[in-house]
This record gives C-alpha cells, sequence and structure tokens, in this order.
C-alpha cells in the first residue's frame, strides 16, 4: 500500500462514516511528500474530527461560491464579469409576474457552508453530549458505593444534573435504614485492618501495664 493508501486507510477506520470524498483529500493532503511509512500511524491520530468539519466546510465553501458566481453570471448575461453580447431581450410585458429579489452571494456561500457542515456538527455534538453522560454515570457509581448503595436502586433514577451527589446519598442511605433495608459490610481495606490490630496491640499493651502497677501497689 502506498504513503496515501495507508492514511486513507487509517482515516476511514477512525471517522467510520465519514464520507470517502472528504477523508480522500484529508490523505491526499498529508501524504504530501511523505515517505516513511513509520510516521503513518502519528499522521492519523494528529487529525481530529474538527479538522475533517474544516475540510468539508472548505470544500463546500468553495463549491458554493463557485455555483453562487455562476448563477449570478448567468442571470445578469455576465461571463467572467463581462457583458455577454446578445440581443437585448423583449421588455416584460404588462401582466408578466415580477422578477424574484437577487439572491445575495454571501448569503448563499453561508447557507451552502451551513447546510454541508450540519450533520458533521450534529455528530460531534451528540459525541461529546454522550462522553459527558458517561463522565457523570461513572461518578454517581462511584459516590453510590461510597455510601453502600446497590447499583441496581439506580436504575431509572433521575438525579438533577446539579445535585449534590454526596448529600443525596447520604439521605437516600438514611432512608433505606429507616424502611429497615440491610446494607452488607463493605471488606476491610489492607490500612483498616492494620489500623484494627495496631489499637488492639495498644489496648493489650494498657491493660497488662495497669495490671502490673496494680500489683505494684498492693
Amino acid at each position: 500500500m502506498t504513503i496515501f493508501e495507508q492514511i486513507l486507510a487509517g482515516l476511514q477506520q477512525k471517522f467510520a462514516g465519514v464520507d470517502t470524498a472528504t477523508l480522500t483529500r484529508i490523505a491526499t493532503k498529508k501524504a504530501e511528500g511523505v515517505t516513511d511509512e513509520t510516521k503513518v500511524t502519528s499522521i492519523v491520530e494528529g487529525i481530529s474530527f474538527q479538522d475533517v468539519i474544516q475540510n468539508y466546510g472548505d470544500f463546500r465553501a468553495g463549491q458554493a461560491q463557485t455555483s453562487a458566481v455562476s448563477n449570478y453570471e448567468k442571470k445578469h448575461g455576465l461571463k467572467d464579469g463581462k457583458p455577454i453580447e446578445n440581443p437585448k431581450p423583449e421588455p416584460p410585458k404588462p401582466n408578466d409576474p415580477p422578477k424574484p429579489q437577487e439572491t445575495d452571494i454571501a448569503k448563499m456561500i453561508a447557507d451552502g457552508i451551513a447546510a454541508g457542515i450540519k450533520p458533521f456538527a450534529d455528530k460531534l455534538a451528540k459525541m461529546e453530549k454522550q462522553e459527558v453522560q458517561a463522565q457523570r454515570n461513572s461518578q454517581i457509581l462511584a459516590v453510590a458505593k461510597k455510601y453502600g448503595i446497590p447499583e441496581f436502586m439506580l436504575k431509572d433514577r433521575n438525579i438533577p444534573e446539579n445535585t449534590d451527589l454526596d448529600t443525596y446519598f447520604k439521605d437516600m442511605k438514611q432512608d433505606m435504614s429507616n424502611n429497615g433495608f440491610q446494607f452488607s459490610k463493605a471488606p476491610e481495606t489492607a490500612e483498616q485492618k492494620q489500623e484494627k490490630e495496631a489499637s488492639e496491640f495498644a489496648k493489650m499493651i494498657e491493660a497488662d501495664t495497669k495490671s502490673i502497677v496494680e500489683q505494684q501497689n498492693k
């Protein structure tokens, strides 16, 4: 496979669902002057979804501009900005419908870019929303576990975005305890076990010392 083909294959795997034409333009540009195959992976990794959107937007902008200029020249009888020598058009009859207002070229270009980018922008927004939700769910599970709340108790539970999770699960645990729910005791960690043994050893020494002192005072 050529460098270009390797880059294109990497992009198709990384951005599944994106049209081949867009990825081909990016791969063509990125492959220019590259001869070392070991650089292919870093090149692909360095291309973000934002780069894909930008490339597509630039392409659509070029198309929209070309189309807008062509339509404008066609409407006004121009070619390369100069009037085309055609017979003078017949003046409109009184009953002819009025001609639509001329479309602003800049607006046509902007509308074309917006229409082209929208699917990618929507996909990017969806990916960001899913990532935020996954982080939120992970945080909820961690705090719930801290208070001994079983995961099945979280099913279909709607927790508002700005909720203080510590307070929420602390209150939830108290309510569950009041209703007779038996929480399973979390296994001792190595540190907790060591602290417990140290505490018991200290108590034993204290008791022995007290016993010796009492015997000496008899």
